[in-house]
């Protein structure tokens, strides 16, 4: 019996790192076909304390196609915490190159480093780094996408909303900024989806309309365009109030921008209220709402 025990228990724990292996197979293979990045020093170090340190194979993750190379793992959980605060600009491109020659993307070294407001950046050579120098503000933005504005708010909502500096994502090498982590999470699962488009008509699809009733729900605050796609229907070319009850149902509020302008700037802060409304129409687990009240919960 002993004996069963013993070797059904070995099988398991081979099974185990069997597995294990295949996964860090996989990761490996993911990490050869990333380029290295900062020619394999630390990102973190060169932010922090501006200094070149070599990093190790041992302790790297791949972001933005890229491998970023650690000297021990507590650094490098550092950067997985907020990878978009230590990636170089630009991805370690040349900012002066970007700016003077319509989007070129010309590759920096290591060798040739500048900071400036927490940032890094990198170039070709001395006499460029000089040009950064001696006006970093002119570049130190070249890689910010859309002035700063939201790009999820523009295409699925058709308008510009300001983002955040703390809910920064990078994606090839530019800094896309969302005025929360939600609109910035739903940009990181498919970014592919908005860069590179324009803003564009609003998706058509039916759209039952039963009879008004008195609908009294709470929930937390969103951006109906921004955060779930869809708009008000009196007021379609605002981005809307939505608020997300307990059920997953999503309340559009009609006329929020006008009615309670104070909560509706406030929309991205995830607000928790109390709404009572008429339902003027509902599509799937969507509801538009024509509020009587809203209050505040604390």
């Amino acid at each position: 019996m002993k004996l069963t025990r013993f070797v059904m228990t070995a099988a398991l724990l081979a099974s185990l790192a069997f597995f294990n292996q295949g996964l860090d197979a996989k990761e490996k293979q993911k990490a050869k076909q990333a380029p290295v990045a900062l020619d394999g020093n630390c990102a973190v170090c060169l932010v922090k304390g501006q200094k070149v340190v070599k990093g190790s194979a041992e302790h790297s993750v791949v972001y933005d196609g890229q491998t970023y190379l650690f000297p021990s793992e507590e650094v490098k959980n550092v950067f997985v915490a907020n990878p978009a605060k230590y990636v170089p600009a630009l991805n370690g491109d040349c900012s002066v190159c970007f700016a003077h020659h319509d989007g070129v993307r010309n590759p920096g070294k290591i060798d040739h480093v500048s900071f400036y407001q927490g940032r890094v950046f990198l170039f070709p050579n001395t006499q460029i780094k000089s040009v950064f120098d001696q006006s970093p503000q002119k570049y130190a933005d070249v890689d910010l996408a859309c002035d700063g504005k939201c790009i999820v708010c523009k295409i699925d909502g058709g308008k510009d909303v300001p983002g955040k500096p703390e809910f920064t994502a990078i994606y090839k090498g530019k800094r896309y900024q969302f005025p929360s982590e939600t609109v910035m999470q739903k940009f990181q699962s498919n970014p592919a989806k908005y860069v590179g488009k324009k803003a564009g008509a609003q998706k058509t699809s039916s759209t039952t309309t039963p009879a008004s009733q008195l609908v009294s729900i709470k929930g937390t605050t969103g951006c109906a365009a921004c955060e779930y796609g869809v708009h008000p229907k009196k007021d379609p070319n605002t981005l809307g109030l939505a608020v997300k009850s307990g059920d997953g149902k999503i309340y559009v509020i009609e006329g929020a921008h006008d009615s309670h302008p104070s909560l509706y700037k406030k929309r991205f802060e995830s607000l928790k209220v109390s709404v009572k409304g008429k339902q003027i129409a509902q599509q799937g687990k969507f509801v538009w709402l024509e509020p009587q009240f809203i209050e505040k919960l604390q």
